[in-house]
């Protein structure tokens, strides 16, 4: 991705901004790319500000979005915006604006997944390359479908033929291995935050860490609140946590990637079954940079367990290793 971005827009930019647009809060304006928490960021600070009136009703779907706003009242104190933002507001400076931005690998295994099922609440997986027919692909994802089957050479596919799950596994292990700051995600969101736009504007980096855990959370909305004066009500943490927990909750994909920090910083010996491709890609990737005469098999089922992984590790033999040709 190269050159300066003129336009900047996503499938969420239509979801529920058309009533934002031209409304600049004075409060605080959350500009965030699709499925990295605004509108639940929007909802929290709007409910929790002593310079608003409280808010009644709760923003989650099933899938633990805060997209179930229409009954909502919001105070119009605090608003948010995906990237259009940028354009819409040429010319103008001082802007009170919070950018969310990932910062760990984690992060970027979470974007991953999250920009797919998120916006709009599409709910497409990277699961649904392998268990999906190539012809029923969501539209969302029909675009790197084709980069696969074209990178992998893989011909005959019919409308209703399938591609292997290890062939999707390994694809995505090729992009984790890379350098993060080579990958697309990564250069988009320093574009982003470095946009001259916001060299005009009073802006807080917002990191999205702090949608993870609570207390990372409460840490950066006390940022915040000091940087824009929001006078956020902390007598009522109680029920901020239990917001915060009951979104969390809801949401698989931020679970999923914790569990996996856990078992790679602490070696925690826990059930595998059950991850999405991407994620089984993710551990696949960080094991071959630790050991880069070993690549890992390309099988439709992944290791159980930690365990598993560090037996396969152990016991692989001497005369199969040889060096990593996806490892520069």
């Amino acid at each position: 991705m190269t050159g300066k971005i003129d336009i900047w827009q996503d499938w969420g930019d239509a979801e529920d901004q058309r009533g934002d647009r031209d409304r600049n809060a004075k409060g605080l304006n959350i500009v965030f790319q699709g499925g990295t928490f605004g509108n639940f960021l929007k909802f929290m600070l709007d409910k929790f500000s002593r310079l608003s009136p409280d808010i009644e009703g709760k923003p989650f779907t099933k899938i633990g979005t805060s997209h179930d706003t229409a009954q909502i009242k919001f105070s119009g104190l605090i608003q948010r915006y995906h990237q259009s933002f940028i354009n819409d507001n040429k010319g103008l400076t001082g802007l009170p604006v919070c950018i969310i931005l990932p910062s760990t690998e984690k992060h970027f295994l979470f974007l991953k997944k999250a920009q797919w099922f998120r916006p709009l609440d599409a709910k497409a997986s990277p699961d649904d390359l392998w268990k999906k027919a190539v012809g029923e692909m969501p539209y969302m994802v029909k675009e790197q479908v084709e980069i696969l089957i074209k990178q992998y050479d893989i011909k005959g596919l019919a409308h209703f033929s399938w591609i292997p799950k290890f062939i999707v596994r390994d694809w995505y292990k090729l992009e984790f291995l890379q350098d993060i700051k080579e990958t697309y995600n990564y250069k988009w969101f320093k574009q982003f935050e470095r946009d001259d736009f916001f060299t005009q504007q009073n802006v807080f980096h917002f990191d999205l860490e702090g949608f993870f855990y609570w207390d990372t959370f409460l840490m950066n909305i006390k940022k915040l609140d000091e940087a824009f004066g929001l006078e956020l009500d902390y007598g009522r943490q109680d029920e901020m946590k239990e917001l915060f927990d009951e979104g969390y909750e809801l949401d698989n994909i931020r679970k999923e990637c914790n569990m996996v920090e856990e078992v790679l910083e602490s070696g925690t010996d826990i059930p595998l079954t059950g991850l999405d491709v991407a994620t089984e890609a993710y551990l696949y990737a960080h094991f071959e940079k630790q050991y880069p005469d070993i690549q890992m098999p390309l099988t439709n089922r992944f290791f159980r367990d930690y365990q598993e992984i560090q037996q396969f590790l152990e016991h692989f033999p001497a005369w199969y290793r040889r060096p990593s040709p996806n490892i520069g």
